[in-house]
């Protein structure tokens, strides 16, 4: 039997011109699609969500090995890509770009590749939208 974990509930008004808040209160962000300063956007929210599910869970294959105390970081960059005049042409696209101090290249790819697998963000978009993974 699966087990609910968390719950997160956001409500936002007024869409992308709008204002996003958690019913924690914890959260509570402007949005808008062009560049304000004290403004985000749905792209960056979902980069921050991303970045950190799949930091979280490369802990798992990491801990495994031995190697869970090894400082990493995760980037998430999400592009917003389409036709703005054709809305049907909407969609999203994510690079991750994984870093683990004192690891190749090869072995932070084959870490990035094992946790593809167990982060949920990264199981909820399989096949749904384009992600791709890199090392530094």
């Amino acid at each position: 039997m699966v087990k609910k974990l968390s719950v997160a509930t956001v409500i936002n008004e007024g869409g992308r011109e709008g204002e996003s808040k958690s019913v924690t209160g914890y959260l509570n962000v402007k949005t808008t699609m062009t560049k304000k300063e004290g403004y985000t956007n749905p792209e960056e929210l979902f980069a921050a969500g991303f970045s950190a599910c799949f930091n979280g869970a490369m802990s798992f294959p990491l801990e495994r090995d031995g190697l869970g105390d090894k400082p990493r970081s995760v980037r998430a960059e999400v592009s917003l890509l389409g036709d703005m005049s054709d809305t049907t042409s909407l969609h999203i696209a994510v690079n991750i770009i994984g870093h683990i101090d004192g690891l190749s290249k090869e072995e932070i790819t084959n870490y990035m590749e094992e946790t593809s697998h167990i982060c949920p963000y990264s199981k909820a978009v399989h096949g749904n939208i384009e992600v791709t993974y890199q090392a530094e």
